[in-house]
């Protein structure tokens, strides 16, 4: 029986370069994420400079753009943390490429925070952007209400991994 689980083990592990492939997945979103960020930057200057908009058009539409940023970040902080943390860490061993700092300090739970505060971050620049966006009729207000108590849904999720965390943390000292 020994025999079999140590077989399915090295299975397993041999395995994790098969993350590789939702990895590099993950880099060509990045590049999509880059397009659509760069043709919405050219649109948005070629407005600023050649027609009229408006302030609150303005602030929604680089708050679209903070939101794609914001995007982009969080897809490569998983894609960066998950090839470090299930796949290798050995190609950070070249003299050429550097190790970002933070990457030695991730592991699966500050993982799982970075990407619960980066959710909250941009559920709440979404959240601003349909308040900005809308009148004040009672569909808009039902819909602002609704992002808000989302919003607020993913505050108490981080408030919950971190408790948790914490718990775990202090119970194992």
């Amino acid at each position: 029986m020994e025999k079999i689980l140590s077989s399915v083990g090295s299975m397993l592990y041999g395995m994790r370069f098969t993350m590789l492939f939702f990895y590099v997945g993950l880099v060509g979103i990045i590049f999509g994420i880059l397009g659509k960020f760069l043709l919405e930057t050219y649109k948005l200057m070629n407005t600023l400079l050649f027609d009229d908009l408006a302030k609150i058009d303005l602030i929604i539409k680089v708050l679209e753009l903070v939101d794609m940023t914001m995007v982009a970040q969080l897809v490569w902080v998983v894609a960066l943390a998950g090839v470090s943390l299930f796949v290798t860490t050995g190609h950070f061993d070249k003299t050429d490429m550097k190790k970002p700092d933070w990457l030695d300090h991730v592991n699966t739970y500050n993982l799982k925070l970075k990407l619960a505060f980066a959710i909250i971050s941009i559920s709440g620049v979404h959240a601003l952007k349909t308040y900005l966006s809308g009148d004040l009729s009672i569909e808009n207000i039902q819909i602002v209400t609704m992002v808000a108590v989302i919003h607020f849904t993913f505050v108490l999720s981080a408030i919950g991994i971190s408790f948790a965390e914490r718990l775990t943390r202090d119970s194992s000292h």
